[in-house]
């Protein structure tokens, strides 16, 4: 029988032996990041073993690897606060990616990485997609890191202006789940030196992250029917889509607009912008912050990328719907994604813990 004292002596050994396994993992851990191309964005808040979306933003285009940075940094408002811009004339209140929800309450689901080289001038995103992910072994591609989503930085002072996205694997009317999921690419166009259009980032990410579907109008004949979570064909397919959210109006919507009144900003239907008179249509043109009932998640007809022109959309507009209409009276668009699309972005990022 084990006296008292090699039982305490036998349970301190253990104690050791599993204070130094986690040592041991603590100092793998960042051995393996320090081995990394990609390097973190913000230092000691990647975990690589931690259950999270990797995001790799890749410049192009800019002085420095340190502008490039510099504007990334201010894009994605780690600190989730919004940027007061007096200099513009309009949007003179900006809110970066994290600032937006429902990214701000998932900061901590993701990674955020840089690659430390600028793409050549005549080196497309793709090419970069390519090295990273032809012809590699599933534990090198992508850096080694699982679920990634590459995020370009392009300096419109070096290259025709052109943000846009390749969307993920999501499907419309299947299970959102983590087996097989893949993870698109955005491209953005971002001036180091203007913050305007700040949240064209969480705009783009709409589509690479969570598949979500451009909300403003094109059709006609060659164009390519683009419809999905938040675009649908009819009716029918609008109500299995998102009828669960009919009604609903996106909280961040009320914390925006709290904000912009705040700052004596907030543009309201009943007193709108004056913009300009049309001559052809001999109308005077207005804007204006939406209201509720433009952001209140229905079943409006219209809007996507269609080829018939017939769809569905569930609001007036929102984040996805980023056109500033100049040739009617039309509410600006604002920095919130809606209801409809917050529930596929949030049943998307529950299926990632955050923590190991």
């Amino acid at each position: 029988m084990l006296n008292t004292k090699t039982v305490c002596s036998f349970l301190l050994l253990i104690f050791l032996f599993l204070t130094s396994c986690s040592e041991n993992q603590d100092s793998n851990k960042v051995a393996d990041e320090s081995k990394l191309e990609v390097k973190a964005i913000i230092a000691d808040r990647n975990d690589m073993v931690a259950d999270r979306i990797n995001l790799v933003f890749v410049g192009q285009g800019y002085l420095s690897i340190d502008e490039f940075l510099a504007t990334v940094k201010r894009d994605i408002s780690i600190d989730g606060k919004e940027v007061l811009n007096p200099q513009q004339s309009i949007d003179k209140l900006l809110f970066g990616l994290f600032s937006i929800e429902p990214f701000k309450s998932n900061l901590s689901k993701f990674n955020l990485w840089y690659f430390p080289t600028q793409l050549a001038a005549n080196e497309t995103t793709q090419d970069f997609i390519n090295q990273q992910r032809d012809s590699k072994s599933q534990s090198s591609r992508d850096f080694g890191l699982p679920f990634v989503s590459y995020i370009f930085f392009v300096n419109p002072l070096s290259t025709a202006p052109q943000s846009f996205a390749y969307p993920s694997n999501l499907a419309p009317g299947a299970t959102i789940k983590k087996e097989g999921l893949v993870f698109g690419t955005a491209v953005v166009t971002r001036y180091p030196n203007l913050g305007e259009g700040i949240s064209v980032l969480a705009h783009e990410l709409g589509h690479s992250l969570f598949n979500l579907r451009d909300e403003y109008t094109r059709s006609g004949l060659g164009v390519v029917d683009k419809y999905g979570f938040n675009i649908a064909r009819n009716q029918t397919e609008a109500q299995n889509l998102w009828g669960s959210t009919i009604g609903e109006i996106d909280p961040f919507y009320y914390t925006w607009k709290e904000k912009m009144i705040a700052y004596g900003l907030w543009i309201d239907k009943s007193d709108p912008l004056f913009r300009g008179h049309d001559p052809k249509k001999n109308i005077d043109i207005y804007a204006w912050h939406p209201s509720e009932d433009e952001i209140k998640v229905g079943f409006i007809e219209g809007g996507g990328i269609t080829s018939s022109g017939i769809s569905r959309r569930p609001t007036v507009t929102s984040l996805m719907n980023n056109e500033d209409v100049m040739d009617k009276s039309w509410p600006m668009f604002p920095p919130v994604f809606g209801s409809a699309n917050r529930k596929v972005m949030e049943v998307t990022l529950n299926l990632f813990s955050g923590s190991r």
